[in-house]
Formats: structure tokens, sequence, C-alpha cells
């Protein structure tokens, strides 16, 4: 396949068969023209594999390990093969679940759920990725259970304002963090951070110029957020038509017609929210279940004409037809796959 007519994906999944059936590693996902997948072969990159992320800059793939002792691993892209780049480093702390390369590709910034930290690592061939610079971070929420201590989940390059934007579950927080004394130091002030409405559990956002749109995994909303202000402009409901289980929003994206998708674990189901920037809000237009369980990540193909839906709990990728403007219209094929987690577009 072309690349013209094609997308080709990197699939992060499970190992552990805690969520899903234990995979076996990676695998490289095609879609066609019509929205037809294809699944490749795993390739074994190491335990827990759960994101990836590919840099625009290089093209290194960056994975982290979701483990108890959180490791993040660099790879080089050979077709359907894979091969180290640096030496494999580790967090400092647990629960990695998330990570980001700086533009230039030779900084890895990683979320660290469990461990309450960002730590950044160096990507460079024949380099250990281990924890070069860390920003850690303390507080809670209202939520008891899911808010008694810090958790960040996302690390978003912020490029107009050469800083970094970290959505903290934990504290209903927008951490954001300066660039501008990289590589030396990575500057965090909590005066800073952008706070959230109480009890919103803040897991993934997106820039849209001068404003955000976050994911709110916790009360299963969607915040707008200016970012020259620095504050919460307003949230809006991703849908009230289902039970909440208390799993609630996980991935988010915004596709070129201003249409947010988000993933709906409570109603497994991929959500589409059209933005209006003049009038920062957001309205529910579309949800279309995608057959499957857990939906954790999601990604589009390059020319929007589809969305992909990782079904964690139930082993499957879900291809979903997309308008013009990125709605969300039907699901058009069905990938098995074990425990998918993360789908990262090359």
């Amino acid at each position: 396949m072309s690349e013209s007519t094609s997308t080709r994906f990197w699939v992060g999944a499970s190992t552990t068969g805690a969520l899903g059936s234990a995979a076996r590693g990676i695998r490289p996902l095609d879609v066609a023209a019509d929205g037809h997948a294809t699944l490749g072969e795993p390739v074994d990159v190491g335990p827990n594999p759960m994101f990836l992320a590919i840099s625009p800059a290089t093209g290194v793939l960056g994975i982290v390990h979701e483990l108890d002792e959180g490791l993040v691993s660099t790879w080089t892209i050979e077709g359907d093969e894979l091969a180290p780049f640096g030496r494999p480093g580790v967090t400092g702390v647990s629960g990695p679940c998330h990570l980001a390369f700086d533009e230039s590709g030779d900084l890895i910034f990683a979320a660290n759920y469990s461990g309450a930290r960002l730590s950044m690592h160096q990507s460079a061939p024949d380099v250990a990725a281990d924890v070069v610079l860390a920003a850690d971070f303390t507080g809670t929420g209202p939520h008891s259970t899911r808010q008694q201590a810090s958790h960040p989940h996302q690390a978003v390059v912020d490029s107009a304002r050469n800083r970094l934007l970290v959505p903290d579950l934990g504290t209903d927080r927008v951490r954001v963090l300066a660039l501008d004394a990289l590589p030396a130091s990575l500057a965090h002030a909590e005066a800073s951070d952008i706070t959230m409405h109480a009890g919103a559990g803040p897991r993934h956002l997106v820039v849209a110029g001068d404003l955000a749109i976050t994911a709110n995994e916790l009360d299963r909303t969607a915040s707008i957020i200016d970012l020259v202000e620095g504050r919460e402009v307003a949230w809006f409901s991703i849908g009230d038509d289902v039970e909440p289980r208390g799993l609630g929003c996980s991935a988010i994206q915004l596709t070129r017609g201003g249409i947010v998708l988000i993933g709906d674990r409570d109603a497994d189901a991929l959500r589409g929210l059209r933005f209006d920037a003049a009038a920062r809000t957001l309205e529910l237009v579309a949800t279309v279940k995608t057959g499957g369980r857990h939906p954790r990540d999601l990604n589009v193909t390059r020319d929007e004409r589809f969305a992909l839906v990782a079904d964690q709990a139930s082993d499957s990728i879900a291809v979903i037809a997309l308008d013009a403007d990125g709605v969300p219209l039907e699901v058009v094929d069905v990938v098995e796959t074990p425990a998918p987690a993360c789908l990262a577009r090359v």
C-alpha cells in the first residue's frame, strides 16, 4: 500500500493480561483508503509497552513501559521491524503512562501517573534514556479514591509558548513547565499551573491555537482553557445518556474540521463534539458505539476519513468512518489484537 492511500500506526499494548489478553509486543497496523485494516506481526520491545510516540523530527519511536520501575526505550523503525536506538532508561518512579518528544526529537518527556512525576530523558544513539531532569508534583482532589495524590497523565508541548502542559488527574490542574532553560533545567512553579473545576480529573488535552480542550476522566466533561490567560473558560458534558461507571473520558483528538473526538469508557463509544473557537463552546453531535470494551486510545488516519479506537478490554480496534468535518458515522472494520492500549501514527 502506498503512503498516499494508507496510514500506518504502531499499536502499543499490555503484556500483563491485567485488562484484555496478554500481548506479545507492539504491532504495525495499516489502514487502507477504504478503511480496511491489516495487522502485522508482533515485535518484542520489552514488558508492558503501553504508550508510544514517534518524533516528527527524527522518526524515532519512543515507548514508556508501564511498570513498578518505569522504563523508557527508543527504537528506529525499519519497515515492519524495529531496532534499538538508545539504551533503555528508568524514570525513577512507577507507572509511566505517556510520553512526548520535544521539537528537536532529542528529548523525551514522560508522565508518570503513579509516581507523580514528569521526567525528562535523552533520545540519542547508544545513550541510556535515564531520567536527566524531573519535576515532582504534590496535591490532592475531592475524589477520595482517585485523587489521593498527583497523577500526571500526559505531556503536551505547547510550542507557541515554549512550555509543557501536563494534565494532572489527581489534583484538577494542568501543570505548566517552562522549556526555555532546557537542557539545563526544567522549571515548574505552581503559580503558573491552570486550575480546573473540582473533581474534573483532566486526563488528556489538545492544543487549538490559544485555546486547549481537555478530556476530563472523572466527571465526564470536556473543558476549554484559555492558554494565554491561563484559566479554564467553560466545561461541557460529553453525554448524559449512560450511567457513569467511574471510567469516563480517555483519549482526545481534534480534527481539522473542528470536531473533538473523545473516547468514552462508560459508554464504550466514540463521542464527537463540535468545537466553536469563537464562542468557546462544545456541542455533542455524534456518538458511535465501538462494539468493544474500554476504549483507551484513539487516533485518526492522515486524510481524517477514519478514526481508530483501541478497545483494550475486548482485544479489538474499531475503525470508524468520519464525515468531511470529522463527525463519527459508523464502524466499518474491527481488528482483533491483544490488549491494544495506544495507536501511534507514523
